[in-house]
């Protein structure tokens, strides 16, 4: 049942997904399949690992179940026990995704709204504050022009050192090459054919969660820094214990650009913040797909879990 004492909403609630009612179609994200094997192509084996979602009740030691906000079960976003140093490319497995897949319905203002909570696996002694890089939201958005990857990112901790600041996404200059573009990534608009148009590869801006240089303090060609972002979250002091967040992004897709994130008890606006645009790719007209991820900093576990989202649209842009 939705709770309107928990959200903001714009004016057309498009999706309402509490996880006690079952999954509502969050997947993991995976490759893209070959049009010539059931395999996925060479350059993109390395994104097959990634850690799916799963229903939890959010047990753990000494405290027992936590359930959700509003019930039993929230979506657990897990990441395997491993993690390279923060200024190389994620490696296999040390991120975990959850995303939905959905089309526009209208150009205008576009938001996504959920209360979650994150931790590390309680597998060992430690608080585990450090052991999460970090964690966030994004829409992977295509209209008839352009594709485009808007979305937020929380700056936790970098090869052990504490961050915590908000970033959003948004490619700086470069190449494709540069970007960590590696290979085919998708079957093209003529997969059978010899037109020149039967391979897609990865443009610079798309995939943001793990392309791009990056560097040791956490900073990245895929990421720029909120204004006044540093926000230290309520992880509270053992690693048994979870307290949930509220957190909304608000993007204007008539304008292609944000608009405003909330977290807790902050309001950042980001009106006039652009993200990267590239030429649209085939067969993936008018896409919406709402993602989030998370992402380890060292060898020990992840987790997001998501209690409820709530996906609203109003206007604000041209329709």
């Amino acid at each position: 049942m939705y709770r309107a004492d928990l959200f903001d909403p714009l004016s057309t609630i498009m999706v309402y997904d509490d996880f006690d009612n079952g999954l509502s179609g969050w997947v993991v994200l995976t490759p893209n399949l070959r049009n010539d094997a059931i395999d996925y192509f060479p350059a993109q084996q390395k994104f097959a690992d990634w850690g799916p979602p799963m229903l939890s009740s959010a047990t753990f030691g000494y405290v027992g179940t936590h359930g959700s906000l509003t019930g039993t079960y929230s979506l657990k976003i897990g990441t395997r026990p491993v993690a390279g140093r923060a200024e190389e490319q994620p490696i296999s497995g040390s991120i975990g995704h959850a995303l939905k897949r959905l089309t526009f319905m209208k150009k205008q203002l576009l938001k996504a709204e959920m209360w979650y909570t994150y931790k590390a696996e309680q597998d060992r002694p430690g608080l585990g504050e450090k052991d999460i890089r970090a964690f966030g939201f994004m829409w992977d958005l295509q209209d008839d022009d352009k594709r485009y990857f808007c979305g937020a990112r929380y700056m936790n901790a970098a090869n052990g050192k504490m961050q915590q600041r908000w970033q959003y996404l948004s490619a700086s200059e470069g190449t494709d090459e540069e970007w960590g573009d590696m290979g085919q990534s998708a079957p093209g608009e003529d997969p059978d054919g010899t037109t020149g148009k039967n391979k897609v590869y990865l443009k610079r801006g798309i995939d943001p969660q793990w392309l791009g240089k990056r560097y040791p303090d956490g900073s990245g060609d895929s990421f720029k820094d909120v204004p006044d972002g540093y926000q230290p979250l309520c992880f509270n002091e053992t690693p048994d214990k979870i307290n949930w967040q509220y957190f909304s992004l608000t993007v204007d897709t008539a304008k292609r650009e944000y608009v405003e994130l909330r977290s807790v008890n902050r309001v950042f606006d980001l009106r006039g913040c652009k993200p990267s645009q590239v030429d649209p790719y085939p067969r993936i007209n008018y896409l919406q797909n709402p993602v989030f991820w998370i992402e380890a900093d060292t060898d020990r576990r992840a987790f997001l879990f998501v209690d409820s989202v709530c996906i609203s649209t109003g206007k604000g842009g041209k329709k």
